[in-house]
């Protein structure tokens, strides 16, 4: 899969072998430009996990037909369930029928399909740095397992390394701090759940202050995500967007969160259940980039960020997997235009860099991403989550507050529910 000639230069040079960063290399090379996908990891997609989406043309597109109804374990009903604060209180939310599935298979057909168009994976390459020249990013650095450092050169850099933004962080774009929610994920065999009954996946609430054991850790939501027979995915995400401006609020460290972890599988009203007989096979702290989108996804010319790189996440679900493929596909059909373009016709040659990425062009860029109709689904979502989680996790707060607006909350769940539908 990782060719070891490396080429002096490429149209499209892409950080992150996740579904963003195998789309655009896949949309890449259809439209006749060659790329080369670095990955840090020793596999594309390394990061094990359970995975569930609705159908959209754009996996067909992109995997084949019917490729994601040929893999998935189980078909849902695409409900989510919302539980408040102590479990006393629920509402069931319905949505697009949804397609659970084995993470590896997803991930395995990408790379099929990459070898096929022969485009090219540096595999256990770490991206250190960004190479700017003349004002432009026209490459990156980066280091092998060996400790060898390389440089990359092309016409269009794309970020999609997720999260941890390798090359956003060199152009103060504050991941940890603005755009980040801790997430703790975790696979579980022989859980305490019967598909039948519990079908759906699973949010429970829980307030800031509603914690005995830690008053201040900040609002957050438990989740269960029904893969298949007794399998699970579970985990705990900390909502961030009005967290860190309040004052009964202190952030916790790592091992404060996977203590207050411990306490809720251990004893949380409804959530600790599922983990009685439990087997867990995989959990990890991580973070999902969903509190907030990053407002240019051009830090600098010759860059984009691409996926959960841009915080391109729908926050209501906190899934970023076909948003993230629908901007990778995007953004490369949009520069490949370009491209054409000015290149008369040579794909293999750097030309007319500043004819590019100059300010009106890049203007032009960031306007017609504006104008996507799923980047304003996902600008709405942001909008609408914001003024949600600030009327219930920092005006109402506490479990007994949430609890007494209970009928009011549900409301603006349905509500917000239709509108992603609509």
């Amino acid at each position: 899969m990782s060719k070891e000639a490396y080429s002096d230069f490429y149209n499209f040079v892409i950080i992150g072998a996740g579904p963003a960063g195998l789309t655009a290399g896949i949309v890449a090379a259809r439209n006749g430009f060659n790329a080369i996908i670095i990955e840090k990891g020793e596999r594309a997609g390394p990061k094990p996990r359970g995975e569930g989406m609705q159908y959209y043309p754009l996996i067909d597109e992109i995997l084949g037909n019917q490729f994601l109804q040929s893999i998935y374990h189980r078909k849902t009903p695409g409900g989510q369930v919302y539980h408040s604060p102590g479990d006393l209180k629920k509402v069931e939310i319905t949505k697009s029928p949804g397609f659970f599935f084995d993470w590896r298979d997803f991930i395995d057909r990408f790379v099929e399909i990459i070898n096929d168009l022969e485009v090219e994976i540096f595999l256990n390459s770490e991206v250190i740095e960004s190479i700017v020249k003349n004002d432009i990013c026209v490459g990156v650095k980066f280091k092998r397992k060996n400790g060898e450092i390389k440089e990359i050169y092309g016409n269009i850099i794309l970020d999609c390394s997720g999260h941890k933004g390798v090359i956003g962080k060199f152009y103060d774009i504050s991941y940890q701090n603005e755009i980040n929610c801790p997430i703790i994920k975790c696979l579980v065999s022989n859980g305490n759940i019967d598909i039948r009954e519990t079908p759906c996946l699973q949010f429970y609430f829980i307030g800031n202050g509603d914690l005995d054991y830690s008053p201040e850790f900040p609002q957050c939501v438990t989740y269960v995500f029904p893969i298949g027979g007794t399998n699970m995915e579970v985990g705990l995400m900390l909502r961030m967007t009005h967290a860190r401006e309040m004052k009964t609020v202190k952030i916790p460290s790592k091992d404060e969160i996977m203590n207050v972890w411990s306490k809720l599988k251990e004893g949380y009203p409804g959530f600790s259940e599922f983990f009685k007989g439990a087997k867990i096979d995989y959990e990890e702290l991580t973070a999902i980039s969903n509190c907030k989108m990053v407002e240019n996804v051009v830090p600098v010319p010759g860059l984009v960020l691409i996926g959960e790189s841009a915080g391109f996440v729908d926050p209501f679900g906190s899934s970023g997997l076909y948003f993230s493929m629908a901007m990778a596909k995007f953004w490369v059909t949009m520069l490949s235009k370009k491209l054409d373009t000015i290149s008369e016709g040579n794909k293999d040659i750097s030309k007319h860099l500043n004819e590019i990425w100059n300010p009106e062009n890049i203007k032009e860029y960031s306007d017609k991403f504006e104008d996507y109709e799923i980047y304003k689904d996902i600008k709405n979502s942001y909008n609408l989550i914001g003024a949600f989680e600030y009327k219930i996790f920092r005006r109402l707060r506490t479990a007994e507050k949430i609890n007494n607006k209970w009928d009011w909350i549900s409301s603006m769940l349905i509500q917000a529910a239709n509108k992603s539908k609509s």
